[in-house]
């Protein structure tokens, strides 16, 4: 199970997007949180030098140019969590969710690659498997490798995990992993599965460790913002 440390660290980041503010973080910082070559989080450095060119935007965080293209990064059999942030961008403000918790699903899943397939057939970027597609109508393995098809249908279905376990972080992630029946098996707890369990305590550090980062370059802009001499 959860330590007591990354429970309260789950209690503070409950919501998955109940409050629509809170998950307004703007295309611009989602890209600035990864033109972090030397942050390392759980799952290691956040991104890689070669990433920060494609990634970072300045002091004001705003591409200087346009990001590659998804297909390009696929082309490249690279992964690049900052060319992917205005597709996961899109897909959190259509279905009122934390950017940043589909950043680090995406990172513990895929390490955000739109062509991984996972030993139990789980698909893209979010790793859906066909299955659930179904259930929001999308149909064949082929269309969860289109990285806004499969954040869609990943969104979705957090959508409903969030409504059905009443916005506890914890067994939403669980119920993502390891399925809505196993989590009310086992009493609306996180299952004894240890995979579901590493999984949940991985999404919850990565994504607290997207949090902080952002809320410390807001600390620091408006440090030096306020730091400017007035015109």
């Amino acid at each position: 199970m959860l330590s007591a440390q990354q429970r309260a660290q789950a209690e503070a980041a409950r919501d998955c997007g109940k409050d629509a503010a809170r998950a307004s973080i703007s295309l611009a910082d989602q890209v600035a949180v990864y033109d972090r070559p030397l942050t390392n989080g759980p799952l290691g450095p956040l991104a890689t030098p070669g990433q920060k060119a494609a990634a970072t935007g300045g002091a004001d965080a705003r591409p200087k140019r346009p990001l590659p293209s998804p297909l390009a990064v696929r082309a490249e059999g690279t992964s690049r969590p900052a060319v992917f942030a205005p597709l996961i961008d899109r897909a959190a403000r259509a279905h009122d969710i934390d950017p940043l918790l589909l950043h680090a699903i995406a990172r513990v899943e895929s390490r955000h690659k739109p062509d991984a397939i996972s030993h139990a057939g789980a698909h893209g970027m979010m790793q859906v498997i066909v299955p659930t597609a179904r259930r929001f109508g999308v149909d064949g393995a082929k269309n969860l490798h289109d990285p806004q098809t499969n954040l869609d249908v990943s969104a979705r279905y957090l959508k409903t995990l969030q409504r059905r376990f009443g916005n506890d972080l914890p067994l939403v992630l669980a119920a993502y992993n390891a399925g809505e029946g196993a989590v009310e098996k086992y009493g609306r707890q996180i299952p004894p599965y240890r995979e579901t369990q590493g999984y949940v305590r991985k999404v919850i550090s990565e994504y607290e460790l997207l949090r902080r980062i952002s809320v410390r370059r807001d600390a620091a802009l408006s440090a030096h913002a306020s730091a400017e001499p007035a015109l």
